[in-house]
């Protein structure tokens, strides 16, 4: 550990190729919703994600580097992930395991995206919680090609320390680092971002930017800005991600070894009761969606009933759901109706009887996902005897 500091500035005075850049001004046009999770199911999304690496010549998690690192020690399982509640969960035991021929002192839970949400810049976003217990060791970040991006990495014994960093695998290793010390984030949900463009890195907590890398360094290595910036010559960052790389994103809870990224524990011990990363949602935005992409906001998003039509009935039950993106559903019914059942999408209500005529069911999403402002639909319902 005492190296590090000597290495972060050899890397910054690392320098790459010469390149012409034309300026211009900043791109200031709406980032559009690519992926999004709100986790309001009663099970993790199979078509969204695995709980584990794909590094297996099939995509499935036969593999040494599957479920097992050598940073961590810990073997990812299934048991590990759940959803509930809104939340997704990634639990963590003092359990000992073997993989491939390798034995770990603990097991916990991750998700790494698959089939279309792989991303090749954007804005991408989590609201968690983190576990603040010494060694645990939670991440959200983007891998794919030669470049690594970490969202966050935070160690439970330092809870009001964020890390970001920036990687290149590629014959030689660049990185790029930094820190942000602020309120302990164990005890709230807070929200990690970054935006990767075409110039310029910026990382974010809760709104607020706590750390930012340019594509383009003066002869010191120091980050130039990314935008509105005269046109000229300069040298390019080595740490800075290819611009043909895609990435997956990833969110784990790892326990680190003793003296490793965090102070893991030297022998293997209980985890109090309920500690976990507990994710609000997963979000990607791009200004201009990607062609296996798409804006989700862009189409209508519409307050419907299941079902037969026409009105209901004294004692009868209806469904209703809210079609298309949406965060966490706030729903409120006018007078005759009552609410029997919701779930992540929609209600289940009943005539109670009391009124006949029209009456109403109103859904606000609260956090919306769509860039648009906060989302409020209302539709009528007919009553009768």
């Amino acid at each position: 550990m005492l190296l590090l500091p000597a290495i972060g500035m050899a890397q910054k005075r690392a320098l790459g190729p010469e390149e012409f850049s034309p300026g211009g001004p900043c791109d200031t046009s709406e980032w559009k919703l690519v992926f999004h999770d709100e986790f309001g199911g009663r099970e993790l999304d199979r078509s969204k994600w695995v709980t584990y690496f794909t590094y297996s010549h099939d995509g499935s998690d036969q593999c040494e580097g599957c479920r097992a690192t050598g940073t961590s020690n810990t073997i990812y399982r299934d048991e590990q992930v759940s959803v509930s509640d809104g939340r997704l969960i990634l639990g963590v035991e003092a359990k000992p395991g073997t993989w491939y021929g390798r034995t770990m002192e603990h097991e916990s839970g991750m998700v790494h995206s698959i089939g279309s949400a792989i991303f090749n810049q954007g804005r991408f976003e989590v609201r968690c919680k983190i576990p603040g217990a010494t060694g645990l060791w939670p991440a959200f970040w983007g891998f794919g090609g030669e470049t690594e991006i970490d969202v966050f990495e935070i160690c439970g014994e330092k809870t009001r320390l964020l890390k970001m960093a920036l990687h290149r695998w590629g014959e030689k290793k660049y990185s790029n680092t930094g820190r942000h010390k602020g309120p302990d984030l164990s005890e709230d949900f807070h929200t990690y971002a970054v935006e990767w463009e075409q110039d310029e890195l910026r990382w974010y907590l809760d709104g607020e930017l706590v750390h930012s890398r340019g594509r383009l360094v003066d002869r010191r290595g120091r980050s130039l800005p990314g935008c509105d910036r005269s046109a000229g010559t300069h040298h390019t960052a080595p740490d800075y991600p290819r611009g043909k790389d895609a990435l997956n994103v990833i969110l784990n809870l790892s326990v680190s070894p003793p003296n490793n990224f965090c102070k893991g524990p030297r022998e293997p011990v209980p985890w109090p009761e309920g500690t976990a990363l507990v994710v609000d949602h997963v979000r990607v935005y791009q200004r201009k969606p990607e062609e296996h992409l798409s804006d989700l906001c862009a189409a209508p998003r519409r307050l419907l009933a299941d079902g037969q039509e026409g009105a209901l009935r004294t004692g009868g039950s209806r469904r209703f759901h809210l079609s298309g993106p949406h965060g966490d559903l706030e729903w409120s019914t006018g007078e005759g109706l009552e609410i029997t059942s919701r779930d992540a999408h929609g209600i289940t209500v009943r005539n109670t009887g009391r009124v006949e005529g029209l009456t109403w069911i109103r859904a606000e999403s609260r956090n919306d996902p769509c860039p648009r402002g906060p989302l409020m639909l209302e539709i009528g319902v007919e009553l009768t005897r």
